[in-house]
């Protein structure tokens, strides 16, 4: 488990490479090939510090709450910033591939995937914007063609190189999600994949509200006892509230879910599942109604699961 603790010195990253460029007090009256060769020096030198505290950050920006935790804003906007630079990813690259971490590279290929969506969706929205309005014709005699505009909602050349950069990372686990759900496009896979390398409590629902034909049988590619709780855990806190606007796909997910997480408990002997289910709601006697899975509706095909659930939930 990459460790999610933030330094004083992470905050280097919050450097933009102009400011950085200040802090060292250059003279500004230098000869513009001067001036280049310290904007150069000074940006390898600040980006190949910030790459040694990607994985790290990355996880604790996804495991944050970004509407109120405001250390976490601002690294995620100043780390953003940092990725749609080529040069960084490419600088980030070659420190993850020199590391050679398995783990660091999936929660790096999970923020570059966030990343991605976010600049994409914002591309779509301003692309909304400059979309030609079809307005009525008040003179036939007038009619003229109405000029074409390109529409690039889905222009990516702009970040070409971080979709390059999670294909990369992510490789292995969109491959295993396209073999699974042979229906979803390199996108898509892509987009649960960046979900699976998360692997964290938010894994769930951020699958969840990707409504996309995916089952939560793809969790058995987990063989860790601790990401396998943690989606169990995760599985067993979501809110009803949360999960109230069910598509199809949602719906379906929402119910091999429940399935799924049945199995888990049921898999593990009683005296084990007892305690576990205790600390996962931090009560004895818990209160379940608001909760969208109850264990005790799971019913007496999970016989062992059963026997605990009555005894834990009234």
């Amino acid at each position: 488990m990459i460790p999610t603790r933030i330094t004083d010195s992470d905050m280097i990253v919050l450097h933009s490479i102009e400011s950085y460029l200040a802090s060292r007090n250059i003279p500004q009256n230098l000869p513009p090939a001067e001036k280049l060769m310290q904007y150069e020096q000074a940006r390898d030198y600040l980006y190949s510090d910030i790459v040694q505290r990607v994985p790290r950050i990355s996880a604790y920006i996804l495991s944050a709450d970004l509407e109120t935790d405001t250390v976490a804003q601002g690294l995620n906007m100043s780390l953003s910033k940092h990725v749609m630079d080529p040069i960084f990813v490419n600088i980030l690259l070659q420190y993850l591939y020199k590391r050679n971490s398995p783990e660091e590279n999936n929660v790096t290929g999970a923020y570059l995937a966030k990343v991605l969506s976010k600049s994409l969706e914002q591309n779509s929205k301003e692309a909304e914007k400059t979309l030609p309005v079809k307005k009525a014709d008040k003179d036939k005699k007038e009619d003229k063609p109405v000029e074409e505009k390109k529409d690039n909602k889905n222009d990516m050349s702009s970040v070409k190189h971080i979709w390059d950069a999670v294909n990369q990372l992510l490789g292995n686990l969109r491959a295993i999600v396209s073999t699974k759900f042979a229906e979803l496009n390199e996108y898509q896979s892509l987009s649960i994949a960046a979900c699976l390398a998360m692997n964290n409590k938010d894994t769930i629902i951020e699958i969840y509200k990707s409504d996309l034909p995916i089952s939560a049988e793809i969790f058995d590619i987990f063989r860790e006892p601790e990401t396998i709780s943690t989606l169990v855990k995760s599985a067993l806190l979501l809110d009803k509230s949360s999960v109230v606007k069910r598509t199809p796909n949602q719906q379906r997910f929402l119910d091999s879910l429940t399935t799924w997480v049945y199995k888990k408990l049921n898999d593990i002997p009683t005296m084990s599942s007892y305690p576990f289910l205790v600390a996962v709601y931090g009560t004895a006697n818990p209160k379940v109604e608001t909760l969208y899975i109850n264990p005790k509706d799971c019913g007496t095909a999970y016989s062992n699961l059963y026997t605990v659930a009555k005894q834990l939930i009234n």
